[in-house]
C-alpha cells in the first residue's frame, strides 16, 4: 500500500468510525457508560521503508475531525524505540495478527521507575509483560500490530523513556488498501459496545470534573503552541503537581554556578522547572514541547530534541552535585535539592530518535505530553 493510500484509508475509515461512535453512544448509553468518553485528536501517519504506522495522539472531550500529521522514519523499531541490540530477545515477539490492549509493556528497569515513581497512577499498568532486555518489541514480517491504551516502559541504561499508546497499528507495506480496510472493520466490529476502538472512558467523579479544565479542551494541541513556557508551567500547574506526586513548583529558576565546572560563556543552569514532591525529593526539568520562548522581548518556537535535552540535563545532575550549588538553590529558593530526578517532556507525536544513543549514559526520565495526561487522570480517578 502507497503511503497516499495509507493516508486516504485511514483518514475516512476513522473519521466516519469515530463521528458514529460520538453521535450514538454518549447519548444512547450515557449510563451505562463508567464516565465520559475521550476521544484523539491528532492523527500520525508514519512511513518506513518496509511497514505503515498509524497512531492517535491526543485527548478530546468530544470528537473533532482529526488533525493529521505526516512523517518519516527509518524503520519501524526507530518509531517504536524499541532499541537494544538487534540479536536481543525482545521483552514482547509479535507474530501474526498481534493485538495488546490494556497492558504494559516494559524492561525490567522501566517497570521499576515507573512503580516507584507513579504509584498513584498503578490503575495504567493493566497486564504485565515484563522483561530484563531493553528491546521492548520484535515485528515479524508481514504481520499487523495493534497496540490499544499500551504503556511501553523502555530503558536505555539508566535512562527510561515513558510512552502510552491510545492506539498504534502498524502494517507491512506489502498489504494492499482493501485488505487493510478489512482489517480496521474486523477490529472495531471485535471491540465490545460500550469500549470502541479509538476511545477510552475515565471514571466519574474527580476525574470527570478534571476534564472540563482548559487543558484538556479539544484544541489543547493548537493551545500548546500558542504558550511560552512560563505560561504552559501556569495553565499547567496542576497536572504537574499531580502527576509526580508534588506540592510545589518552582518555574524557570536561574541558577548560577557556585562550584563545579560551568561551560565557557555559562553562568548559570535554566532548567524549565523544579517540582517539590510530598516526599521531600525533587524532580528537575525541561519542556521539549511545541511551546515559544521569549528571547530580546520577542516570542520563538523553541526547538530542543532528544539530545540536546539530554545533555541539558546531564548539566543539572552535574549542578547539584556541588554543596555550594545547591546551598545557593536552598538560600535563592527555599528548596534542599539533593540527587534530583532529571525529566524531560516532550511532545506525544516525537519520535523516540537516538534515545538509546542519547541518553545511555545519563539517569533521565523522557515523558510526552500525552502519557504525563494519564497519569494525571490515573492519579485522580
Amino acid at each position: 500500500m502507497k503511503p497516499t493510500e495509507f493516508v486516504k484509508v485511514n483518514s475516512q475509515f476513522w473519521g466516519e468510525h469515530l463521528k458514529g461512535v460520538s453521535d450514538h453512544l454518549p447519548t444512547s448509553h450515557r449510563r451505562e457508560l463508567p464516565g465520559p468518553l475521550l476521544y484523539p485528536r491528532m492523527m500520525v501517519l508514519t512511513e518506513t521503508p518496509d511497514w505503515n504506522i498509524l497512531e492517535l495522539v491526543g485527548v478530546s472531550r468530544e470528537y473533532r475531525s482529526l488533525e493529521v500529521k505526516r512523517q518519516k522514519a527509518e524503520s519501524i523499531d526507530e518509531y517504536f524505540g524499541a532499541g537494544g541490540s538487534s540479536a536481543a530477545e525482545a521483552v514482547v515477539v509479535l507474530p501474526d495478527e498481534s493485538f495488546v490492549k490494556d497492558a504494559t509493556i516494559a524492561s525490567e528497569r522501566g517497570r521499576s521507575v515507573f512503580g516507584d515513581n507513579f504509584v498513584e497512577a498503578a490503575r495504567l499498568i493493566g497486564n504485565e509483560l515484563v522483561g530484563p532486555s531493553e528491546k521492548l518489541l520484535q515485528f515479524a514480517p508481514g504481520n499487523y500490530v495493534t497496540l490499544q491504551r499500551v504503556l511501553l516502559a523502555q530503558s536505555a541504561g539508566s535512562a527510561v523513556r515513558l510512552h502510552w499508546t491510545f492506539l498504534a497499528i502498524a502494517i507491512h507495506r506489502s498489504e494492499p488498501a482493501d485488505k487493510y480496510r478489512e482489517f480496521l472493520q474486523r477490529l472495531v466490529n471485535s471491540a465490545e459496545h460500550l469500549d470502541p476502538v479509538g476511545t477510552f472512558s475515565v471514571a466519574g467523579g474527580e476525574a470527570e470534573q478534571l476534564l472540563k479544565a482548559a487543558p484538556f479542551a479539544s484544541t489543547y494541541l493548537h493551545d500548546l503552541q500558542k504558550l511560552t513556557t512560563a505560561e504552559f508551567l501556569n495553565q499547567h500547574e496542576e497536572i504537574l503537581l499531580s502527576a509526580f506526586g508534588a506540592t510545589r513548583v518552582i518555574a524557570e529558576p536561574f541558577l548560577e554556578w557556585q562550584d563545579g565546572t560551568p561551560g565557557a560563556d555559562e553562568v548559570a543552569v535554566t532548567p524549565d522547572f523544579i517540582l517539590e514532591r510530598a516526599d521531600g525529593s525533587h524532580v528537575v526539568g525541561d519542556l521539549a514541547l511545541a511551546v515559544l520562548e521569549t528571547s530580546g522581548g520577542k516570542k520563538r518556537r523553541r526547538s530542543l530534541g532528544l539530545r540536546d535535552g539530554a545533555e541539558r540535563l546531564a548539566r543539572f545532575q552535574e549542578y547539584f552535585a556541588g554543596p555550594e550549588n545547591r546551598a545557593f538553590v536552598q538560600a535563592k529558593y527555599g528548596v534542599e535539592v539533593t540527587d534530583p530526578r532529571t525529566v524531560l517532556i516532550v511532545g506525544s507525536p516525537d519520535l523516540p530518535v537516538d534515545f538509546h544513543e542519547a541518553t545511555h549514559a545519563t539517569a533521565v526520565e523522557v515523558v510526552d505530553y500525552d502519557t504525563l495526561l494519564q497519569i494525571y487522570l490515573a492519579s485522580k480517578s
